[in-house]
């Protein structure tokens, strides 16, 4: 199997469709096979092969659409990662993975360049004015599809799990077709509908959800490179558009922004809301305005990333998740792990084709997330008489930032790096658009570090979304028996 066979069919049933729309820039089916095509030649002839890793460090432009597919037609390895994450974020990706290139924005090339000796790579592609990427995709096309086992590897996306770290989750073939099916499954998705994919492709719920799922079905994925209300009216409202899968905080601005008041939902397929808890200040705002129910759902990178979702025709219930997705079981266990009998609390854990073969060179943390079949999520709720799911905390160290994980080792790891720091913990202050922002406690040495300096330094380190909104200073950090930050809400300031 290949889900590249997805783009073959599709350009011989509806050659003229367009699959990928970007502003003013329509792309066909048949243009698509064709730039794939020619690019994953390419690839092939400078050396790139099956199971060889290709980070993919782009926004949500048609390049990054014609690189994944690509690389999985010619069974290489799409390895797609956040494009404002700093140097230090991208070498580390770029050694763990064992990447054999990169294509990343020529805007974004100096974050390669500053590590290039670190990591060198021989094929360096880059997209826009100047670049080199229409170069590798103007050649011939020898019409490669690899033919591929259900369970190799199609992706890879870098996720922290439970340990803090990020590490390399698998995603199979079989996993990305499970996932991709789902807009059908649960909504009647079909080749009439338009995603609205604002929510970046490089994270799996976009990938799956908005791109994947639309060059399965021959629809239409209306990409975004970022959040403009203007352009995100046009694209409601004229642009076709039927689902909208995203984060709590589009919805947000949905509902609240002045150049998209005047929008119709009614006619939409599907809206849902995953990636973080959905409040029911927007839930609630958005039914009584627009008269339309955003429906909750749930997922993780290890997971592909869809585990659950209040899907029809079975009753909305608006704060709970949902109900596992078709072929997906789930349960809630004790420390023991044990199984516990509806409403009481402990760990979900999910089991179906829709999770991960495990993490890249990572075979103990993968016995740790992976057991029996079941995925461990860290993610802490209980389960109704009636199989609905309810989150109501985290077992892992980590906070959610507007749908993204922020582990919070690694920030504590660079703020304890910044000079003058001698100890650090952070913790997530709720916010009704972000769900969360990050505030860093901070013990320095007696130096006369400022709160800019400390979000300034940390900047240098971390992606905007990781790096910490606020920080007060305090005397000291307490731990407990395990080590971790009892975080000091009632400490002095330091003066």
């Amino acid at each position: 199997m290949n889900i590249y066979s997805w783009l073959r069919e599709n350009a011989r049933v509806r050659p003229d469709k367009t699959g990928i729309r970007y502003r003013d820039t329509k792309l066909t089916y048949s243009e698509l096979v064709s730039l794939t095509g020619k690019l994953g030649t390419a690839l092939t002839s400078a050396g790139i092969g099956r199971g060889d890793n290709i980070v993919i460090v782009l926004p949500n432009i048609p390049e990054f659409a014609v690189s994944y597919m690509a690389a999985v037609s010619i069974g290489a390895v799409a390895v797609p990662v956040n494009p404002t994450f700093t140097s230090r974020e991208l070498a580390h990706i770029l050694k763990d993975s064992d990447a054999k290139a990169v294509i990343l924005e020529g805007t974004n090339q100096k974050t390669y360049e500053n590590i290039r000796e670190e990591c060198p790579l021989s094929i360096v592609i880059t997209t826009g004015e100047g670049g080199n990427f229409s170069q590798w995709s103007s050649g011939p096309d020898r019409g490669i599809m690899e033919e591929m086992e259900p369970d190799d590897t199609a992706a890879m996306i870098y996720s922290s799990g439970l340990t803090g770290y990020p590490m390399g989750a698998m995603l199979t073939y079989r996993n990305l077709d499970h996932n991709s099916d789902l807009v059908r499954r649960c909504a009647g998705g079909d080749d009439t509908d338009t995603a609205l994919t604002v929510i970046p492709c490089f994270h799996s719920f976009s990938a799956s959800v908005n791109l994947l799922s639309m060059l399965r079905y021959g629809g239409t994925a209306y990409l975004m490179k970022g959040l403009d209300f203007k352009e995100l009216n046009h694209a409601i409202s004229k642009g076709g558009v039927t689902c909208i899968c995203a984060v709590p905080t589009l919805f947000y601005g949905l509902l609240l922004h002045p150049d998209v008041q005047d929008l119709d939902y009614t006619g939409m397929k599907v809206i849902l809301a995953g990636g973080s808890a959905l409040s029911m200040e927007i839930y609630n705002g958005f039914k009584e305005r627009f008269h339309v129910d955003i429906r909750q759902g749930y997922g993780l990178t290890e997971a592909s990333p869809v585990c659950a979702y209040n899907y029809h025709p079975v009753k909305l219930k608006p704060t709970s998740i949902g109900i596992p997705v078709p072929e997906v079981e789930a349960r809630i266990v004790d420390e023991q792990g044990t199984v516990l009998k509806p409403h009481e609390k402990g760990e979900i854990l999910f089991k179906g084709p829709n999770v991960m073969k495990g993490y890249y060179k990572r075979e103990k943390e993968t016995r740790e997330i992976i057991r029996d079949g079941w995925l461990y999520t860290g993610d802490l709720g209980y389960m109704d008489e009636d199989g609905f799911l309810y989150i109501t905390g985290y077992k892992k160290d980590m906070i959610i930032t507007s749908g993204f994980n922020v582990y919070c080792k690694e920030v504590e790891g660079v703020l304890n790096s910044i000079p003058g720091v001698k100890d650090s913990a952070i913790t997530g202050i709720p916010d009704l658009m972000r769900g969360a922002i990050i505030k860093a406690y901070v013990v320095t040495d007696g130096s006369d570090l400022t709160e800019n300096d400390v979000k300034h330094l940390a900047r240098k380190m971390l992606a905007p979304y990781k790096t910490p909104r606020k920080v007060e200073f305090v005397p000291e950090i307490l731990r407990d028996e395990n080590g971790k930050a009892v975080i000091p809400e009632n400490q002095s300031k330091k003066t």
